[in-house]
């Protein structure tokens, strides 16, 4: 007997499907998925660890250290004091012309941190940085403000007195003031009206972390030094030759005649000669010393007779002049 063939049963006009079946999607898609998903948590893993260097970065106390410095360096006075609190005291000279005034004289450059020393939230910051020539260690302040820090000060309160030569000095195109100020770090801003002056250099340095500055005393620079000399050997040399029209230095020796010295000077004027300021503020030098001479001159002898004769004699030097004008010599005072 045959079995009937069974047909779908038909709902009213509309016959029944069967289920659908599931289909797998292709080998391909699935790979471009799991590829996608990967890529989305690199980008997550990524964006967690700039996240967390940026904010590692921005809470360290010697980024704000070194960011103080390098504003200073590149004369952003108003970048400088933004990172921080300003001490109590006139604010004259936090200016972009004063910072300009010192980074004339020398600039601060190649920041590097020597060692960081944290408890709670404070920490100081020891660095060194590049002045001009010569390399200075400083140290900062710092307190910890939200995610960052901030120094506890940003300035220097310096309290200058000039020695000497007042006349001869300025800050900014101003007369230097006489008395506490505040500065920024880094080169002292004084300026000479005359390439014969400079400052010595342990008065150049403005430390963040203090220090009394002693008074400011100009020092002869080299070039000045060579002028003075240079002034005082033709004045010698032209005696010594009998080209003189005027004063000639006389020998210590009193038995020796003066004017009457002929030769060449032996002794170094460069090393030897001694040169001094003057009190006051116009910046007089005072050059006091003793110049060797060989050579022939005419001597008394216990006969109170004047004789020739030869060897070594030494001239006496006395003379003042202006630090602007070193060849213009006054012989004879040194007071």
């Amino acid at each position: 007997m045959t079995n009937p063939v069974t047909h779908p049963t038909a709902l009213g006009d509309f016959p029944v499907e069967p289920p659908a079946q599931h289909r797998r999607p292709p080998r391909h898609h699935r790979g471009m998925f799991w590829i996608a998903v990967l890529a989305a948590l690199a980008a997550v893993a990524s964006g967690v660890v700039i996240t967390a260097t940026a904010y590692i970065n921005e809470s360290q106390p010697q980024t704000a250290a070194v960011d103080y410095f390098q504003a200073l360096g590149r004369g952003d006075a108003p970048g400088a004091l933004a990172l921080g609190d300003i001490p109590p005291g006139p604010r004259t000279y936090l200016t972009s012309q004063v910072l300009d005034a010192a980074r004339s004289i020398a600039k601060i450059s190649d920041v590097r941190v020597l060692s960081v020393a944290r408890q709670g939230r404070q920490a100081q910051v020891t660095l060194q940085y590049q002045l001009g020539a010569q390399q200075v260690t400083d140290t900062v302040s710092l307190l910890r403000h939200g995610r960052g820090w901030r120094l506890t000060r940003t300035a220097v309160p310096v309290d200058l007195h000039v020695a000497v030569a007042a006349d001869r000095m300025s800050v900014a195109g101003a007369r230097v003031p006489n008395g506490p100020v505040l500065l920024f770090p880094g080169a002292l801003p004084v300026a000479f009206d005359t390439p014969n002056l400079e400052l010595g250099s342990a008065q150049q340095v403005v430390h963040l972390n203090g220090g009394t500055l002693p008074p400011i005393q100009p020092q002869l620079s080299l070039a000045g030094q060579q002028r003075v000399s240079d002034a005082v050997r033709a004045v010698v040399q032209a005696c010594l030759s009998g080209r003189a029209s005027g004063y000639c230095p006389p020998p210590a020796d009193q038995t020796v005649v003066p004017g009457s010295v002929r030769g060449r000077i032996t002794g170094s004027l460069d090393k030897e000669l001694p040169i001094t300021f003057a009190s006051g503020a116009a910046g007089v030098l005072v050059i006091s010393g003793k110049v060797a001479v060989n050579g022939s001159f005419r001597q008394l002898d216990f006969n109170n007779q004047s004789v020739a004769t030869t060897g070594n004699v030494v001239l006496r030097i006395k003379a003042q002049c202006n630090a602007t004008n070193p060849t213009r010599l006054v012989w004879g005072a040194t007071s």
